[in-house]
């Protein structure tokens, strides 16, 4: 049984779970955004084929439904059109979840990503009573993703090195975090 909602407003998005029936609109943003995905996510080195988006998007679904793993779809509200995509991921043991996200790149600079992040923060902590801190992790060399923990007040809490999984990863991970103390009643700044 799913613990969070299916869809969460973000204005100006609203994200929606993952479903299989989106997977030619999550293949056009990626492919729209590919040269920059391909840089810092270790999932987006090659483009998926349409039945490889249908497998992940059907497997990501299943996930929601067991309360294993989160994914949602960032849709502008205005158009319509899917400007990206982001997790609740139960990866980083008990107690924890692990926030993930991306935005295309014809939309970058608009806030979406720090938006989604705000409300999946929300939402972690409103609907999973099991979960007491959150982290986002992202590659040392990825400024710009490393603004949207910044904005929202997570704390860097240092560095760990990995595996360089993706073209631009240097191996060197900023780990950021919040705690539910320190989130409670939180605005977007």
């Amino acid at each position: 049984m799913a613990a969070m909602p299916d869809v969460l407003e973000a204005s100006p998005l609203t994200l929606v779970r993952w479903r299989p029936d989106d997977a030619d609109a999550v293949l056009d943003a990626v492919r729209s955004s590919f040269a920059e995905l391909r840089q810092w996510m270790p999932w987006a080195q090659t483009v998926p084929t349409r039945d490889e988006q249908l497998v992940a998007l059907a497997e990501g679904n299943a996930a929601f439904d067991a309360g294993t793993d989160f994914q949602f779809l960032f849709r502008e509200e205005a158009t319509g059109t899917l400007v990206g995509a982001g997790g609740v991921h139960r990866r980083v043991g008990p107690g924890a979840v692990e926030i993930g996200y991306w935005v295309r790149t014809d939309r970058h600079n608009l806030g979406y990503a720090t938006r989604a992040t705000h409300v999946m923060t929300d939402a972690a902590f409103a609907h999973l009573g099991d979960v007491d801190r959150i982290e986002i992790h992202m590659d040392c060399a990825n400024l710009a993703s490393a603004r949207v923990p910044e904005k929202l007040g997570y704390r860097l809490t240092g560095t760990e090195k990995r595996e360089k999984l993706a073209l631009s990863n240097t191996g060197q991970t900023y780990l950021w975090q919040t705690t539910r103390p320190e989130w409670t009643g939180r605005q977007l700044r």
